[in-house]
């Protein structure tokens, strides 16, 4: 499964030790801390991650775009 940049960005500012806790952390974060188009990302990213197994997930490649090269 792809993600964009930007989906990869955001994702790495949470909890990204295991498929478990990224959910888990982007579940419980406020909505309201954010504005809908990342809300909207938020929700997609959940539903993604939900469906992947962990190999999938371990496979991933998830920091932010200024330390890949």
């Amino acid at each position: 499964m792809m993600f964009t940049v930007e989906e990869t960005n955001f994702m790495s500012y949470f909890d990204i030790s295991s498929r478990e806790a990224l959910i888990r952390d982007m579940k419980t974060t406020p909505l309201s801390d954010m504005d809908n188009e990342m809300a909207e990302m938020l929700y997609s990213l959940v539903q993604r991650l939900e469906k992947m197994t962990d190999e999938e997930f371990d496979a991933l490649c998830i920091a932010p775009d200024f330390l890949v090269d």
